[in-house]
């Protein structure tokens, strides 16, 4: 199978959900898909594993809000103490790219594998910076479980039935969610 002729079986039963495609060059173009809503994406996964899509490569997220907020770093000129003369020289606070498409919203990812055919395809959703949520989909690929555990505790967007939506990576007494481009770092013991 094809990208071009999963996007047709697609497009006859999802009419609604957008073609995305992605060209990087020097990489391969993967069938990508847009979805509208969080409502969409169980059906679509069930679809998708019917398929023979049954393998779950990724669950991440990116932050469209536009440039970074340094004070969500360590600013410290020599955080590293086996760099005597210092570590890199610190650089001012990144602008906002003309054009660039910003929007107030995270884009949620997942790459699913029909690994008989060596198929690829990318979902795409757009959830909302406050109080995103989507279905979990650890009742449909156990790997789901630690990946948006992941997500949750780096970017906030939650997981609606994720059997143990607590954090993964970082520790309790962290406020925030690291990876959010209006992070802002709070000083703590390890400052």
């Amino acid at each position: 199978m094809t990208a071009e002729e999963l996007y047709a079986k697609f497009a006859a039963q999802f009419p609604k959900v957008q073609k995305a495609s992605v060209e990087v060059k020097g990489s391969p173009a993967y069938a990508t898909l847009r979805l509208n809503s969080p409502a969409e994406l169980e059906p679509v996964i069930e679809w998708l594993k019917g398929l023979g899509f049954t393998y779950l490569d990724i669950v991440t997220a990116t932050d469209y809000k536009g440039p970074i907020d340094v004070k969500g770093f360590v600013m410290d000129p020599n955080p590293n103490a086996f760099l005597p003369e210092g570590a890199t020289p610190q650089i001012e606070a990144p602008t906002a790219t003309p054009n660039y498409p910003y929007r107030e919203a995270f884009e949620l990812e997942y790459c699913l594998t029909y690994l008989e055919e060596k198929i690829k395809v990318f979902l795409k959703l757009d959830v909302p910076r406050d109080g995103g949520k989507v279905p979990s989909l650890v009742k449909h690929f156990p790997a789901a479980d630690w990946q948006e555990r992941e997500t949750l505790d780096l970017y906030g967007i939650g997981f609606e039935g994720h059997p143990n939506p607590t954090k993964i990576l970082t520790p309790d007494f962290i406020k925030g969610y690291p990876l959010r481009k209006d992070y802002v770092h709070t000083p703590d013991q390890f400052d």
